[in-house]
């Protein structure tokens, strides 16, 4: 693709960008009290769409070569990310009775998110890719009724399960940050615990720059006094966040590197295991 259509492309996903960063503010607006988590989201969306600009302008009046669309992917990666953490909202908001479906209609702008990334992701060159760009799906709570939501992730390859009203929010972060030495990590300014699972069970990890980590909150505290921890995982996967009455309890394998500190462990298609992570006992 010439380089020319796509700077026009990438203007036409800023644009994009803004307006879904405008509905997403209308809809927080309208969902009141429920709705800062979904502001937060909005609130980035406009900062990404800004930035998108800027980087056009640069593309249209610096160089304008291949080397200049390497920063596409971290674009695709960004809004990658809001649209989970804009999914993780809407799931914190849909057992507040509220007028107007705002859980659905705030669905439909999640998805777009999705979408900005999907298209960003395809004007990355194929040469630049360290792995590719897996977007989660959601299905809309309204679809869903009547089965429990859950989030889906992996820590060193093992396949954990976590329900999602538990998790605050999703980011990548450089790898440095939690492997320094310092134990907290900054969430809108506030310092929060980091939780590695890979250093505390003596797990291998991988040495890539960036590093995504789940922000949640541990079962067992009193409400008001949640604490939340950072807990570094594996990139998310296809089925993210997904619906489902399904599963059957059974005792994690041995084998498996949270046998010891599984709080729940399902039987899943083809005799695998997914665990629910009793934090509790590894933070204590």
């Amino acid at each position: 693709m010439e380089n020319e259509k796509k700077v026009w492309l990438i203007e036409q996903y800023a644009q994009k960008a803004w307006t879904v960063s405008l509905a997403l503010s209308q809809e927080a607006a309208r969902a009141g009290a429920h709705g800062k988590g979904y502001a937060v989201v909005a609130h980035e969306a406009r900062i990404l769409a800004d930035k998108l600009y800027e980087y056009v302008e640069k593309a249209r009046f610096g160089n304008n070569d291949e080397a200049m669309f390497k920063g596409i992917r971290d674009f695709a990666m960004m809004f990658k990310y809001l649209s989970v953490n804009a999914a993780i909202q809407i799931l914190h908001m849909v057992d507040v009775n509220m007028e107007f479906n705002i859980p659905k209609s705030m669905s439909v702008f999640t998805e777009e998110l999705r979408r900005l990334a999907i298209k960003l992701s395809e004007l990355a060159d194929e040469n630049l890719r360290k792995k590719p760009l897996v977007i989660p799906e959601f299905a809309s709570p309204s679809e869903a009724a009547g089965t429990d939501s859950f989030f889906l992730y992996s820590i060193c390859g093992h396949p954990l399960i976590e329900n999602p009203k538990k998790i605050l929010e999703i980011h990548m972060v450089y790898r440095k940050t939690i492997t320094d030495g310092t134990a907290t990590i900054n969430l809108r300014g506030e310092a929060v615990p980091i939780f590695n699972c890979h250093q505390i069970l003596g797990l291998p990890q991988a040495q890539a720059d960036m590093q995504t980590v789940m922000f949640v909150t541990p079962e067992g505290n009193a409400k008001g006094t949640e604490k939340v921890y950072g807990v570094p995982i594996d990139d998310l996967d296809v089925n993210a966040i997904f619906y489902s009455r399904l599963g059957r309890g059974v005792t994690p394998k041995e084998n498996h590197a949270f046998a010891n500190h599984a709080r729940e462990c399902w039987d899943v298609v083809g005799g695998d295991q997914v665990v629910f992570v009793d934090w509790q006992s590894l933070v204590c």
